[in-house]
């Protein structure tokens, strides 16, 4: 497809079409009701240019889409919903500034950890026992991998990606929920392998996305390639105590 650097207007008839285009979505979604948020018009507009062939930007109005206020409408609007692969990631997320969209459009690309909500929750995520937040795949660069990975007290699985690749994108909602599920027990940390080639090239990664499962600071399994997530989840399950 075509790079796209302004946010898109979609619609309920075109919206399955910018979830399914291959790119992660940052979906603003809006009641419709007088002019649209100068500052986020702006944030949207900066990030659909930085980002662009990375991530899609759009927007969709409820008032006037029913399927779109059906799911996302009611008070809190303005909002941010991110999707990768086709799939949820996050959201939706209120209240939306640009700076929490700035934040959230940096954790779908895997630069940072899944924001905290305005209360100091992580946003989206349901608790555990004792009110502890469910885990969350954590980013990784070459110079936190010792610290992250190799002497992690907790089985990592490693997932070496990068923005432009399409299987990456297709796991990351696996990853999302195999993190959750085996929260305190297995840590998943993304490493950008544009950004942080050291142990990309240390460890023989060739192709991506490539998941290196690492206990007690030595690989112990590989998997490349986009496996299914149930596949996935009972090899992880391997190397859990």
């Amino acid at each position: 497809m075509p790079v796209i650097d302004s946010p898109l207007h979609t619609s309920d008839q075109s919206i399955d079409r910018v979830l399914n285009a291959g790119l992660p979505v940052a979906l603003v979604i809006w009641d419709g009701r007088g002019a649209f948020p100068a500052a986020l018009e702006t944030a949207l507009n900066q990030i659909a240019r930085a980002e662009a062939g990375r991530l899609l930007v759009a927007r969709i109005n409820a008032a006037e889409n029913p399927r779109a206020a059906a799911r996302w409408g009611g008070a809190g609007l303005p909002a941010l919903a991110l999707f990768s692969g086709g799939q949820p990631l996050a959201g939706p997320v209120t209240p939306l500034t640009p700076e929490v969209l700035h934040a959230y459009v940096d954790y779908a690309l895997g630069r940072r950890a899944r924001p905290a909500s305005a209360n100091g929750s992580t946003a989206g995520a349901s608790p555990q026992a004792g009110g502890a937040p469910l885990a969350r795949p954590v980013t990784v660069t070459d110079a936190t991998f010792q610290q992250e990975v190799l002497n992690s007290p907790v089985p990592v699985v490693v997932d070496f990606w990068a923005p432009w690749c399409g299987p990456c994108r297709m796991i990351a909602p696996a990853l999302e929920r195999i993190a959750a599920e085996f929260a305190g027990r297995v840590k998943i940390a993304k490493v950008n392998v544009d950004e942080n080639p050291r142990y990309a090239g240390q460890y023989g990664v060739q192709g991506i996305p490539t998941l290196l499962i690492v206990k007690d600071g030595r690989v112990v399994d590989r998997v490349v390639g986009a496996m299914p997530e149930q596949a996935l989840r009972l090899r992880i399950n391997a190397y859990v105590k």
